[in-house]
């Protein structure tokens, strides 16, 4: 019997989060710093990616006797590796430039990407750029307790 991609996709996510489990029993955090602090993300991710695959292992067995379509639609392979290459991108300029310069306009370059053959209004998409660095500052900052790069060029 052939496996689905989605039960696939599921067993290889659980194999996943079985190996992140172990590799964040190193991670090591400040002598002052209360628990659970940075160590909570982790688990949280691993977490919601064990649910996740589950839930994809068992669709993938539902579905089991359904015709598969084509994984990529004509043209995904090329928008996914565009999209991985502006992956690469942010994090070489992130390096260089910081969290706070760069992510607004990763996110505003990341929405124009995603948006496909939808009309995406530009003012809305500065705003929701913007918001999304403040929360995810906010989130790794204040909740999680983890500094963010402030980039080469201002150290």
């Amino acid at each position: 019997m052939k496996m689905r991609r989605d039960t696939i996709t599921g067993i290889v996510g659980l194999l996943g989060c079985a190996f992140f489990l172990m590799q964040t029993q190193s991670i090591k955090q400040p002598a002052k710093l209360l628990e659970p602090g940075p160590r909570l993300l982790p688990y949280v991710a691993i977490i919601l990616i064990a649910l996740s695959s589950v839930a994809l292992i068992i669709k993938g067995y539902k579905d089991r006797n359904i015709e598969e379509k084509p994984y990529f639609p004509k043209g995904g392979v090329l928008k996914i590796t565009k999209s991985y290459l502006m992956l690469v991108v942010y994090a070489i300029a992130m390096t260089y430039l910081g969290f706070l310069i760069t992510t607004p306009f990763a996110t505003l370059v990341f929405i124009y990407d995603l948006k496909g053959t939808s009309r995406v209004k530009l003012v809305p998409s500065i705003i929701i750029s913007v918001l999304v660095t403040a929360a995810l500052y906010a989130m790794f900052v204040f909740g999680f307790q983890v500094k963010l790069p402030a980039g080469a060029f201002f150290e």
